[in-house]
């Protein structure tokens, strides 16, 4: 067992590979939760992908001793709100509460990991519903171009779509998620993050007791491939045109990291923000258009989207990869506070929330191998100076950027400011 400072938060790591990271907050009467394993859409079968997706709604339909409603009887008495969904990387199951029945809600999170039953009448419900989410996409289409802005832009398989493949979700049996489950629920590798008004040391016991008895496989080691990028359009004859770009950045463990989120803040973090005011204000050109900063453990990357009509869609184009082109000219000293300050909003409104605390607790966890204190966080977005930020876009510019769209006609990707070599 090992543990961190200061006062307010604690790291236990249990021989089974759990990791346990829990954080005191004096100041409410709740609790978040979140346990997640290394079983997210990343680690389904290569000709199953989207088991990941069934499996985070089939171990709901029943666990331990409870069928489905009981089990979700039990947590409903309990004033669970609750999720389960599968990333990326994790499957994870989210929970808020009232401090004082978290310990009752263990056991049951516990029998919903552990001793799933994972009853035959409930795939085909399961199966139903995955199929109906992959079908509602082709009417968001803002939510289909993310889909296939990652899938163009990331290395597989990291770039799969979280809901599945239609003909692999109709090929899924039985047999086969059973199989699945037993593969993938491990605790190798998993975290378990609690925020609250709690108590360290009878958290442990409780956890301990809970999950210490764990056990499974090694945790899957995805070993990416190669992007696709370059560009890519889907053909819809609409009175819309959906835009995605992406390139990539330095992952959130970079020290540097901060400096690339700063600037997109300044691209996109509000109706200031030079997106929003150049081109859908001053230009008139979209009726959306945003950027943001994510990252996985090894690979950051910044996404973009626009939402335009055909007739503005190439301009629309020009002009969002212009404003990227124009940051490695630099930013203001007024700029960069207005980033600053929303960024230290969302994280102070983060802080008030265990459930926000509690996922934040495992970001960090799995990012950067520790929790931070939200004065750290605080005190990473106020450190960096125009200087610093302006010489960090001086030395990144955009260099090979992913270009998907939706639309009547395909669009040309205007050169970057610092066009890949080759």
């Amino acid at each position: 067992m090992d543990q961190s400072s200061p006062a307010f938060l604690r790291v236990d790591r249990f021989d089974n590979g759990l990791t346990l990271v829990m954080e005191h907050m004096p100041e409410v009467r709740s609790a978040g939760m979140a346990l997640a394993i290394v079983g997210g859409v990343s680690t389904d079968p290569e000709h199953a992908v989207g088991s990941a997706n069934l499996l985070s709604d089939w171990i709901l339909r029943g666990a331990g001793g409870r069928d489905a409603r009981a089990l979700s009887a039990a947590l409903d008495s309990l004033g669970v709100q609750r999720s389960c969904a599968a990333d990326t990387v994790f499957l994870r199951f989210s929970a808020s509460m009232l401090a004082k029945t978290l310990p009752e809600v263990l056991p049951l999170v516990a029998d919903i990991f552990q001793r799933p039953q994972l009853p035959e009448s409930g795939f085909a419900p399961c199966r139903e519903m995955a199929l109906g989410q992959l079908e509602a996409i082709e009417d968001e289409p803002a939510q289909k171009l993310n889909m296939l802005l990652r899938s163009q832009h990331l290395p597989p398989p990291l770039g799969r779509p979280a809901l599945g493949i239609k003909e692999h979700l109709l090929a899924l049996t039985v047999d086969d998620l059973r199989l699945d489950y037993r593969r993938r629920f491990t605790p190798d590798g998993a975290i378990l993050s609690i925020a609250g008004h709690i108590s360290f040391d009878e958290i442990h016991d409780l956890v301990a007791g809970a999950f210490g008895s764990w056990q499974g496989p090694k945790a899957a080691v995805v070993v990416p491939g190669i992007a696709p990028g370059g560009v890519r359009h889907e053909m819809q004859k609409t009175n819309q045109v959906q835009i995605g770009l992406a390139f990539d950045s330095v992952p959130e463990r970079d020290p540097d990291s901060i400096l690339a989120a700063l600037s997109v803040n300044v691209l996109s973090g509000g109706m200031g923000a030079r997106l929003f005011s150049e081109i859908r204000e001053k230009q008139g050109l979209c009726y959306s258009v945003q950027a943001g900063y994510q990252s996985l453990r090894t690979q950051g990357m910044i996404f973009g989207y626009a939402g335009t009509v055909p007739e503005r869609a190439q301009k629309t184009l020009d002009a969002f990869v212009h404003e990227l082109n124009r940051l490695t000219d630099g930013i203001s000293a007024d700029e960069l506070q207005r980033a600053k300050i929303g960024m230290k909003s969302r994280v102070v409104m983060n802080g008030e929330s265990s459930g926000a605390r509690a996922a934040a607790l495992m970001h960090d966890m799995y990012h950067i191998g520790r929790p931070r204190t939200l004065d750290e966080l605080r005190a990473r977005i106020e450190a960096p100076t125009p200087a610093m930020v302006n010489s960090y876009l001086e030395r990144n510019p955009v260099r090979q950027l992913t270009l998907v769209t939706i639309g009547p006609e395909p669009l040309t990707p205007p050169p970057t400011s610092a066009p890949k070599a080759g």
